[in-house]
């Protein structure tokens, strides 16, 4: 079986916060402590508003900009977080009457963050205060040039500080109430709009889906925020981001995170034939054609980066050796998606992965990692990098093409000593009675929803399965089960290529309620049958 099942006990739990056998035996599986258990049981989706000094002072000088009619610049990033950021900033100074403009640099010809030559400009200009969102506490030479020419910075992001940032002002969740420990750059962005302005509903979702596409912890104020802003695209707000997703899809954070985040993400990764600028416009538009054709433009240059991500895809695969660490250079590598070729390589072989292109008179690219390998820490020791940056898991390298041959010859020397698992975790389901399911109970257990990541969705295994009947077509089988009184239907798609026996005793897939012709029940989507 690809799946190891285990049998936690459920017992402590469930006497204790009164909860059913199926999220007791989650709970019990996955260690949870007193704190962590009350964190998941609240469904609140009421919002907080940090009070930290640095969240202050960040409004007081925003305030003060107000009332002296100044202009204010706000510097964003070209993934989704940065884009909701820029986007959250900018609706926020807008409703306060204050003059302000944006910019996100271009992926290939300015790079990542705050640049000096953007601050010159912006200076030119005559803006007096820059607030750069989810960037800046690695845009030192920018900082640098702000201070030389008297223009005030405010930096609002949550990235690892490494270094003294000169910032007058500086927002980070380091520097914020443990509650906001886990939020993303425009999590932080929000928490100074919500002081300046506010509750305001778009804004939420926009952070929302942020923190999905960031990849953040699901915890403390951050997890609010996600269960807030999935209430409200399933009210169909705000419009723009809810018109990215297809029609009668799940409101969850897969469906998010593989339908909105790619979407936004994409205008960034192929900048060479669009404009992220174009972007927190976008999701700030209230007009429905205008929604509809810029949609329509994001569909495009989604399908277009899907399209060149599978053809350079083979290409990469085919330059894959077995080195613990193998480094990809192509020069016709779009630079945009060579970290996603990373990621893709990574998850599929099991090792760490960096994949580069030629940048004009650069080689730039990006890597992924698997667990337990520090990718970030490799690579800090490099000093001749023209750029790096990132964490354990991704990185972002730029280095000169004549030092090419010895970078490939050091990270082979340096993973001499590094030992990379390439075992592919075996999965785990929790083992179930087919009486433990009822509808109460998975209702229960969808409520517990957004789940930690480090949970994925959880998949259970019904162990004693006593079929009722069975229906086969060539697109899915479907086993009918004895359940609690009730009925469980387990589906098999045929694309899945599950062989289905005809008399199942074990079934192991994730939980749901199948909604048909007003009759209600119990469905497991299945993964393995036996």
């Amino acid at each position: 079986m690809n799946y190891k099942i285990i049998d936690p006990d459920p017992s402590g739990y469930c006497g204790k916060y009164g909860v059913s056998v199926l999220s007791g035996k989650l709970f019990a599986a996955a260690g949870l402590n007193d704190t962590e258990v009350q964190e998941i049981l609240d469904g609140s989706t009421e919002l907080r508003t940090s009070q930290a000094d640095c969240v202050k002072a960040a409004v007081r000088r925003i305030l003060q900009a107000k009332e002296n009619h100044e202009q204010i610049f706000i510097g964003g990033d070209y993934d989704a977080d940065g884009i909701c950021s820029t986007a959250i900033m900018y609706k926020t100074l807008q409703l306060l009457g204050i003059r302000c403009g944006f910019y996100i640099p271009d992926r290939f010809k300015e790079g990542y963050g705050l640049s000096a030559a953007t601050v010159e400009q912006v200076h030119a200009k005559g803006y007096s205060l820059i607030i750069t969102v989810d960037n800046g506490v690695k845009a030192h030479a920018a900082l640098q040039k702000a201070q030389k020419l008297g223009v005030e910075v405010i930096v609002t992001d949550h990235h690892r500080i490494e270094e003294e940032i000169e910032a007058d002002i500086i927002v980070h969740p380091d520097y914020m109430e443990e509650e906001y420990s886990t939020l993303s750059g425009a999590g932080v962005a929000l928490e100074i709009s919500r002081n300046l302005i506010g509750p305001q509903d778009d804004l939420t979702a926009m952070a929302a889906v942020a923190a999905i596409g960031d990849a953040m912890p699901y915890r403390l104020e951050t997890r609010r925020i996600i269960r807030r802003g999935m209430d409200l695209l399933k009210q169909g707000r705000p419009r723009p981001l809810a018109s990215l997703l297809r029609p009668g899809s799940s409101i969850d954070p897969v469906s998010i995170a593989y339908q909105i985040v790619p979407m936004l993400n994409s205008v960034g990764r192929m900048n060479d034939i669009s404009n992220v600028n174009t972007v927190p416009r976008f999701l700030l538009c209230e007009d429905e054609d205008m929604i509809l054709r810029y949609k329509t433009q994001l569909e495009s240059v989604n399908a277009t980066r899907r399209d060149m991500t599978a053809a350079q895809m083979k290409t990469a695969e085919a330059a894959v050796n077995d080195d613990p660490l193998p480094v990809i250079f192509r020069e016709d590598f779009h630079e945009g998606i060579c970290g996603i070729l990373a990621g893709k390589l990574s998850s599929r072989y099991r090792r760490p992965f960096l994949v580069l292109t030629r940048a004009g008179e650069l080689i730039k690219g990006s890597g992924r990692s698997t667990e337990g390998f520090d990718m970030f820490a490799f690579f800090s020791e490099f000093d001749y990098l023209q750029a790096f940056g990132g964490h354990a898991m991704a990185v972002g390298i730029s280095l000169r093409q004549e030092d090419f041959e010895r970078f490939c010859a050091d990270v082979r020397e340096k993973m001499k000593g590094v030992s990379v698992s390439t075992e592919i975790p075996q999965k785990t389901a929790i083992a179930l009675k087919a009486d433990d399911i009822t509808l109460a109970a998975v209702s229960e257990l969808a409520s517990l929803e957004p789940w930690p990541k480090e949970w994925q969705e959880p998949v259970f295994a019904v162990t004693d399965a006593q079929q009722l009947s069975v229906y086969r077509s060539a697109k899915v089988t479907k086993y009918r089960l004895a359940c609690n009184a009730q009925e469980l239907e387990a589906v098999v798609f045929a694309s899945r290529g599950i062989q289905c026996p005809d008399e199942p005793r074990t079934v192991i897939g994730t939980l749901g309620i199948n909604r048909y012709r007003n009759q209600i029940s119990c469905q497991i989507n299945t993964e393995e049958l036996e």
